[in-house]
């Protein structure tokens, strides 16, 4: 659900807006019935900007991860690789997931969050939600990853 609010309204009550934004979705705030700016949840921020580079580039069969999925260390190299820019791990986590390369759970895990959020999120922004392989050769090739 998006909230609009007025430049005043904004101005008043700072807190309570960003409180809104981080609970119920974006805030559009418009100034004589023209929308100037929103404000949103920066865990929704990221996504959304993961999901735009994941789509925007999408790969044909690239792999994101190695065989045995993410681990931290490899997001803390992503990050060190991107000068220092914390976006790289969520578009990493995002692509993975969006492959295949590792489960929704995996991906909330390293997000630090619960699937159900995860899954919550990706609805709400409309990201698509692979909820596990779409082929019978990624089960294959799943059922090799659990074998070793």
């Amino acid at each position: 659900m998006t909230i609009l609010i007025s430049r005043t309204d904004l101005a008043r009550n700072t807190r309570k807006v960003i409180d809104d934004a981080r609970r119920s979705g974006p805030v559009v705030v418009e100034s004589y019935g023209e929308e100037q700016v929103a404000v949103l949840d920066i865990i929704d921020y990221r996504l959304l900007r993961a999901a735009v580079r994941f789509l925007a580039g999408e790969p044909s069969g690239e792999s994101f991860a190695a065989p045995e999925g993410l681990t931290e260390g490899d997001l803390e190299q992503s990050i060190i690789e991107a000068g220092g820019d914390i976006q790289a791990k969520w578009d990493q986590i995002v692509a993975a997931h969006q492959v295949n390369d590792i489960s929704l759970g995996r991906a909330a895990e390293l997000l630090h969050m619960n699937r159900f959020e995860l899954a919550e999120r990706y609805n709400r922004l409309g990201i698509p939600l692979q909820l596990g392989p779409s082929t019978l050769e990624e089960v294959w090739r799943e059922i090799e990853v659990l074998r070793r």
